[in-house]
């Protein structure tokens, strides 16, 4: 048995044993799951989603599951480990990269983020749309590869797109990445109509959703009631202030949530461009623009942990994310802090640009970073935006997997086989030491 082979088995076992100690932990019901699993009782299915639309929610595709699946909590459990596997799956066919990697990347998501709302309602509106969609890519990634679908193929791919796109967040990120990838096409000069009939057919799935989404009646309804209730001065707030506010939080959040898979992604980006700057004994203004994200983490870490007034100033404002406002104007620190969210995003786009060889390819992974962002600044545009926690950087965590796949299969000829070796090694202990993490922070959501 070849060592590749066996290392595919090795990760298989802990892909399989991770996700059925974590299943396992959970506990149901919680939250918005008893009230989903008690929905139909008394009411038709049409009944209820007419109900939901007109004064509730545009997601009526994904309720349609939801109010089944919740009733048995052991079926949601089968369904979220498929859907892991799924995910992983989905992620080796469009990157085609070495799946032994790609299943201990999926286990560092950081799971708990779904206990938020209930365990079957949360996954089911964040984090199974973030794998159907993943999935409806497959099919767009045969297409412009040149390989002939199946007609089946494109059936599961619509189908899995129209779940998907009902919840609005995914639905920004789903429309941003086929304009990515119809731009790529047109620089490419690339003339085969039936990649683009494959894509079309996806834009028009997606834009289909969001004009559900602007007419539905609920939506505007669950706004005003989320207002009154979360936060009353949001009507109050220009484009730009939901712009920042979304903005603000997002960085913050990357910052002060400390997310593993977030951390693992900024280190790699750093060592890729420390080795590629090496190899090309171009180490000008790269690696001191670079080494920001790496920095600004570092100074949030250490005011998390030593209680000292500079750093704990610093790390307390990076942190907090507070925007501007008639209050706080005149402290400089805010339009300091604001600055340093900037400089940390465009960093990260530029570093992932220089790693690559082809600058297009490259400049498009940068911007897919960007809308990593932008997917979670579109909640600025709700009133639910702190309300929702950590749940809504589920599409942000999703693209950054992926880049960090994409970014480690663009170094491999950077590092030697015995580097890369280390690196296996080193996500697996980190992958089995977060997935005890998990298990030990779901069993103390219980009380256990």
């Amino acid at each position: 048995m070849d060592k590749q082979k066996k290392g595919v088995y090795i990760w298989s076992a802990f892909f399989g044993v991770s996700l059925i100690i974590l299943h396992i932990s959970i506990r149901i019901y919680t939250g918005d799951d008893n009230y989903f699993s008690t929905a139909l009782n008394g009411v038709s299915l049409q009944d209820y989603l007419h109900r939901r639309y007109t004064q509730w929610s545009s997601r009526v595709v994904i309720e349609a599951i939801l109010v089944y699946i919740a009733k048995n909590y052991v079926i949601w459990k089968a369904c979220n480990i498929i859907m892991y596997a799924l995910w992983a799956y989905s992620l080796y066919k469009i990157t085609k990269s070495y799946i032994g990697i790609i299943m201990g990347l999926t286990m560092l998501y950081p799971i708990t983020d779904m206990l938020s709302a209930g365990w079957i309602a949360t996954s089911l509106n964040y984090f199974w749309p973030l794998v159907l969609g993943t999935y409806s890519f497959v099919a767009v990634e045969k297409a412009i590869s040149g390989i002939r679908i199946k007609w089946h193929e494109i059936v599961l791919s619509v189908m899995a797109e129209i779940i998907a796109v009902n919840v609005e967040q995914y639905a920004v990120i789903h429309i941003l990445c086929l304009g990515v990838i119809l731009v790529y096409l047109l620089l490419r000069k690339d003339c085969i109509k039936y990649k683009y009939y494959i894509l079309g057919i996806h834009f028009i799935i997606c834009i289909a959703n969001l004009l559900l989404m602007v007419a539905c009646p609920g939506n505007e309804l669950r706004k005003m009631q989320e207002t009154c209730k979360r936060m009353k001065d949001f009507e109050n707030l220009s484009v730009f202030d939901k712009l920042v506010y979304g903005f603000n939080t997002t960085i913050s959040g990357y910052l002060s949530q400390i997310c593993l898979l977030f951390l693992l992604f900024v280190v790699i980006i750093f060592v890729c461009v420390v080795k590629k700057s090496k190899d090309e004994g171009d180490s000008g203004w790269i690696l001191p623009f670079s080494s920001i994200p790496i920095l600004l983490i570092t100074i949030v870490s250490i005011g998390n942990v030593f209680r000292n007034g500079y750093f704990t100033e610093i790390s307390n404002a990076l942190s907090q994310g507070e925007i501007i406002n008639p209050v706080n104007w005149s402290k400089p620190i805010h339009y300091i802090i604001f600055a340093l969210y900037v400089f940390f995003t465009v960093a990260i786009a530029v570093s992932i640009v220089y790693i690559f060889e082809d600058v297009l390819i490259g400049s498009i992974h940068g911007f897919l970073f960007l809308c990593s962002v932008l997917v979670r600044m579109v909640m600025g545009f709700s009133p639910t935006l702190y309300a929702s926690g950590q749940r809504t950087f589920c599409f942000s965590y999703g693209v950054i997997l992926y880049l960090i796949i994409i970014v480690l299969k663009e170094s491999k000829l950077l590092f030697s086989e015995k580097e890369r070796r280390r690196f296996e090694y080193m996500l697996l202990g980190m992958g089995s030491v977060f997935v005890l993490e998990m298990v030990t922070r779901i069993c103390m959501a219980y009380g256990i």
